[in-house]
């Protein structure tokens, strides 16, 4: 490899050819030395001393990552490197590991053709490992592996050699088992869909068959309408002797491929090289036959070392012990003149082992080689992006691409070619926006130019500017005197030399107020977006479309003419497109950057200019041809959210600009302005929280602000009716408070017969099965349900997708687009039939499962809530209201209930929103409306008095409507659901009880845990609700001394076990519990503090025990 000081200037330079370049990110669980391998990359350019690298942490550059070790934010830093006379370009992207921001990552795999995995070969597969495996895997990008640490094998779990090797293939089976089952899932999934297009083909092929062809022919076809014989996994999985895997250790600066001892080996042992890539991994050994060495396989069974181990890790076992363990200067040098590495004699000198052990290693085995190397070979160019990629890029999950217009279809091509000529359209995909000092923007320096300040303050005064402006002053005062330039000077008078000090000390007040504004400029945040160029040349200067997510490419098309300045005035009219100049290009290297006069397709660069257009993400294009990027996956959902308010009122207006800046620079964060007015920020845990805290206070609004206690969302629920008291001892008659206990009475049911009519509801727990399908088809259920979004097509949205034009021609243009925008609107809801079917195929079949009573259910659907879209159904059993069903289009009835059939979802709707509890949203709650009549006055006058009948009585059926559904669920047996964290914690035996114990403490449960094999260390998992988490891994760390470290991610809803209104009633009960119940009712208590922040009334008493003594002091 030939790299260099300079590098930085041959970037640029090797941005001309896309076969040579690699857009590749960094992915691991937390501390697994992601950054510590980015340093070993980055030193290799010459960018910091290697020396430096690993525990430098180049690209963590804010504070907060400094201070945790953590990083937090995904950087990209561009690299240069040779092989073999060709220079290639690596744009190498390292992403967070810690779970919380998990969005980082996904912004990075977007922007990349390949990935660098990096495990601990000590701890493992871990959590979040397969978290990036799973996302890489949905982005459909190669992955490359980086087994890392293995000096802690040596040195710290004090395997030998030969289980040292079985660790490591052990951890090496678990990888490529895990990404067995992602290729398994998502080949089963897309079963259906193949075998229907397959189906389809089949039937074509069949028609043009000779009629003579034999069945059997026709039968062998049927074989592959799976598609698994006919799909490749040779490239899925990990294996050193292909090249894909590289073992070592960043932080020592070492590391190594299977290829690179095969060539070393090939000439000592006087074998072939490509048998030794074969057989150094696996279980192969080495033996000694008639003079004759030979290669054999069986190496377990006849219990012998592996080449492996004989040839690769007893060495490095070698070197560290010489240098770590024995530090026996003499073997030192040995072993440097073994490895062919000449020491320094200030490092051999040295009494820091570690300095020695550095330098023998990175001259023996460097990192940046190995991995460089793997990259190129086995990691994609900028140009090979698969046509299946493209497509997924193009379109959602409901949205195919033969249903997209020609034009646009035409765009995959300019994916595949990474096409960079003039003709080439311009498709740019922005990740995300982040914020950086004006200062670190490689613009021309302000020292000695002239500045002018923003909003026309006063301009920067030079010292070229001032001995000008005296020259100037002394030239006219000797022509006003007559003098020449060559006469002898005139001594100036009191006044003249007063006026001259004035003046200066003037331009000294100046100079002083322009570098103060210079200096504030200088420290104002400007937003760069991070992006890769697809297809096309951006130019610094070169105005572009900014697509938002809702952008219709069939619509805008059918509305072009060929006047482009009518079309550029019609195209402002939509939402969905704005146009934006690209004011600045940057090449990023880390915490530098570098300017670019433009950017061609495969690059990744930085864009200023377009902090006006775009919010989080965004598709930049020249043609409206192209539709948006499909949205990004991220790994972790926002759950935790805190009300923020700065300490001074009048600040207000900073702290709302402010927010609207950290809503741009974070990917996951969302901000909120809540009913109340307070200002909300969610974010996806306890850490991701204070850094948003963080970057708000010091550097988007820049006011001290005050946060409320976490506001954790609950939800409501109810169960049915339980057997057992909390003792676990049967109910029966003998209990204190009988009537809550008689089977006779039907719970959950309530009839309401007033002068509005007869109505009769019964609130029964929806099947687990229902509940989370409705969960984890939310977008789908809103296509159906028609509060959430209609399932017919609304001509008022159409005005929106076709903007009215002027005149006659613009009228018959207008009713054009509005004709193909239904089309594409049908064609739309066409594609999301398949969808919608498999949703209510599976309702269907969870609710014949589920019992009896749930037979016909999903014919009698009446709505979902809440929002049109949430886990909750209204059915429909009223016998003289034959309704349609909500999977069938709306139809006309006589009924007089049909008049009222909107108000009442709109009931359901708000019932379901606030709870009785807590005024939380419901979940998995059925309401099953079994009878409803009008009163017969209110239906005489329906008849009589239609429009006002509607008038008056809607927003009183409204009302009954919730209140009766309320009731209804208050005649259950509710209970409160909790966000419960999945947390995955690794810590030392020493310390296990104690982490149950903290653990115990916030009301969470373990579910799993396992001892790491070759370790003390232990990987449990288990389960936590959110409410509880505030501090949870501060109190851990104290507890266990520092030796354990949670991961927190939200995993599901979970209801507690306990009756919030619970109090002892049994003679179990009361033996056991006591009258006033010696433990506090864990769901009362997150239901206090609910109501009580939401104003409330709670049912808590001021005086506890009224009997208890009191000592009262009178002033006298």
């Amino acid at each position: 490899m030939v790299v260099g000081s300079g590098s930085s200037q041959r970037v640029p330079r090797l941005m001309s050819n896309p076969a040579n370049i690699r857009n590749l990110c960094i992915m691991a669980h937390v501390d697994h030395g992601k950054t510590s391998l980015a340093d070993a990359l980055v030193a290799s350019n010459g960018l910091i001393n290697q020396r430096q690298a690993g525990r430098i942490r180049y690209m963590d550059s804010h504070k907060e990552e400094i201070e945790r070790g953590i990083t937090m934010k995904s950087s990209c830093v561009s690299l240069a490197y040779t092989r073999q006379e060709t220079d290639y370009l690596i744009n190498l992207i390292d992403s967070p590991g810690h779970v919380d921001f998990s969005s980082e990552v996904s912004t990075a795999v977007r922007l990349c053709d390949g990935a660098i995995i990096v495990v601990d070969v000590v701890e493992g597969v871990c959590a979040q490992t397969k978290v990036v495996l799973r996302q890489a895997w949905l982005e459909d990008i190669r992955t490359v592996l980086v087994l890392n640490k293995l000096d802690r094998l040596i040195l710290e779990t004090k395997l030998s050699p030969l289980d040292c090797y079985y660790h490591i293939a052990q951890i090496l089976e678990q990888i490529n088992a895990y990404m067995g089952e992602l290729y398994n899932t998502t080949l089963l999934g897309n079963s259906t869909d193949e075998m229907e297009r397959r189906k389809v083909e089949r039937e074509r092929r069949v028609s043009e068959r000779r009629v003579s062809e034999s069945v059997a022919s026709e039968t062998q076809l049927n074989f592959g309408d799976w598609g698994i014989e006919t799909t490749d996994d040779s490239d899925l999985y990990f294996s050193p002797e292909r090249g894909n895997v590289v073992m070592g250790s960043a932080y020592d600066g070492w590391g190594f491929s299977i290829h690179h001892f095969a060539s070393q080996f090939s000439a000592k042992l006087g074998m072939n090289k490509e048998v030794l890539n074969k057989t150094l991994w696996g279980d192969y050994y080495i033996t000694t036959k008639a003079g004759e060495k030979r290669i054999m396989s069986g190496a377990r069974d006849k219990r012998k070392s592996p080449l492996f181990v004989t040839l690769i890790l007893e060495n490095l076992y070698k070197v560290y012990n010489t240098v770590m363990v024995q530090k026996d200067k003499k073997e030192v040098e040995k072993v440097s003149e073994a490895l062919g590495v000449k020491m320094p004699v200030s490092v051999s000198k040295s009494t820091d082992h570690r300095q020695k052990l550095d330098f023998l290693m990175n001259g023996w085995l460097p990192l940046a080689p190995a991995v460089l190397q793997m990259v190129v070979d086995h990691l994609p160019c900028a140009s090979n992006i698969s046509e299946e990629r493209a497509m997924k890029l193009m379109c959602s999950a409901i949205h195919r691409f033969d249903s997209l217009p020609p034009q646009t279809q035409e765009l995959k091509q300019a994916f595949i070619n990474c096409s960079r000529t003039e003709a080439a359209p311009l498709i740019v995909y922005v990740s995300k926006m982040f914020g950086v000092p004006r200062k670190n923007l490689p613009v021309e320096r302000l020292g000695r130019t002239a500045f002018t300040g923003g909003g026309g303050g006063q301009g920067l005064v030079t010292e070229e500017a001032v001995a000008a402006r005296r020259e100037d002053i002394r030239r006219r005062r000797e022509a006003a005197r007559g003098h020449d330039s060559s006469a002898a000077e005139v001594p100036l008078s009191e006044e003249e030399v007063a006026e001259i000090k004035k003046k200066h000390e003037q331009v000294l007040e100046d100079k002083r107020k322009a570098e103060e504004e210079q200096r504030k400029w200088l420290e104002e945040e400007v937003f760069v977006a991070f992006a890769r160029v697809f297809s096309g040349t951006l130019t610094e200067g070169q105005k572009v479309y900014v697509l938002g997510p809702k952008h219709d490419p069939s619509t805008v098309l059918s509305l072009l003419t060929e006047d482009k300045e009518r079309d550029e005035e019609e195209i402002k009219k939509f939402k969905h497109i704005t146009t934006c100049e690209a004011t600045g290009l940057y090449l990023m290297l880390g915490r530098e950057m570098q300017r670019l006069e433009c950017a061609p397709a495969g690059t990744v660069v930085g864009i200023t200019g377009l902090e006006g257009c775009v919010i989080k993400s965004a598709t930049l294009a020249s043609t409206l041809a192209m539709s948006a990027f499909t949205e990004l996956t991220l790994g972790a959902t926002p759950i935790l959210r805190v009300a923020v308010e700065p300490h001074d009122p009048r600040d207000l207006p900073k702290l709302r600009a402010g927010l609207k800046l950290l809503n741009q620079a974070d990917p996951c964060v969302q901000v909120a302005l809540q009913n109340s007015g307070e200002y909300v920020i969610v974010t996806a845990g306890e850490i991701h929280l204070q850094r948003c805290v963080d970057d708000l206070q010091e550097r988007y609004a820049g006011v001290p602000i005050r946060t409320s206690d976490p506001i954790v969302p609950f939800r409501e629920t109810i169960i049915p009716r339980p057997t057992v008291d909390r003792v676990n001892e049967a109910i029966e008659g003998e209990n204190v408070n009988f009537r809550k206990v008689d089977n006779s009475d039907p719970l959950g049911v309530v009839e309401v017969d007033g002068r509005l009519g007869k109505l009769r509801v019964r609130a029964v727990a929806l099947p687990s099965s229902v509940t989370l399908i409705l969960q984890q088809h939310e977008e789908v259920v809103q296509l159906v349900s028609p509060v959430g979004g209609t399932n017919t097509t609304n001509t008022t949205d159409l005005q929106d997708l076709a903007p009215r034009m002027e005149g006659e021609k613009g009228e018959a243009l207008h009713m054009q687009a509005l004709a193909e925008a239904l089309e594409n609107r049908q064609k739309l809801n066409r594609e999301a039939v398949t969808a919608i079917a498999k949703l209510k195929a599976s309702l269907d079949k969870a609710f014949k499962e589920a019992g009896e009573e749930w037979k016909n259910a999903i014919q009698e659907i009446w709505s979902f809530g809440p929002d049109g879209r949430g886990p909750n159904i209204l059915l429909n059993r009223v016998p003289t209201f034959p309704r349609h069903s909500v999977w069938e289009k709306a139809a006309t009835s006589d009924s007089p209930l049909a008049l009222y059939d909107r108000s009442f979802v709109t009931g359901f709707q708000m019932a379901t929103k606030a709870g009785p509890l807590c005024e939380e949203p419901m979940m998995g709650v059925c309401f099953v409306v079994e009878d409803w009549s009008l009163a017969p006055s209110s239906s005489a006058e329906l008849s009589d008095e239609h429009s006002r009948a509607v008038n008056i009585s809607s927003g009183q059926i409204i009302s009954l409507s919730k209140d009766t559904l309320r009731k209804a669920f208050e005649q259950q047996c509710q209970r409160l659901v909790c966000a419960m964290y999945s947390c995955v914690i690794s810590v030392t035996s020493e310390v296990v009880g104690k982490m149950y114990s903290v653990i115990g403490k916030r009301q969470g449960r373990v579910v799993d845990g396992d001892i790491t094999e070759g370790s003390t260390s232990w990987n449990v998992t288990a389960y936590l609700p959110v409410v509880e988490s505030m501090n949870f891994a501060n109190e851990l760390r104290k507890s266990t001394s520092g030796e354990a470290m949670p991961q927190l991610v939200f995993s599901h809803w979970e209801a507690l076990d306990i009756d919030p209104s619970w109090a002892p009633q049994t003679t179990e009960e009361l033996m056991h519990w006591g009258e006033k119940a010696d433990s506090a009712n864990v769901a009362r208590k997150y239901i206090n503090a609910v109501r009580k922040r939401k104003g409330l009334a709670i049912d808590e008493k001021i005086v506890q025990f009224a009997e208890k003594q009191r000592t009262l002091s009178k002033n006298k």
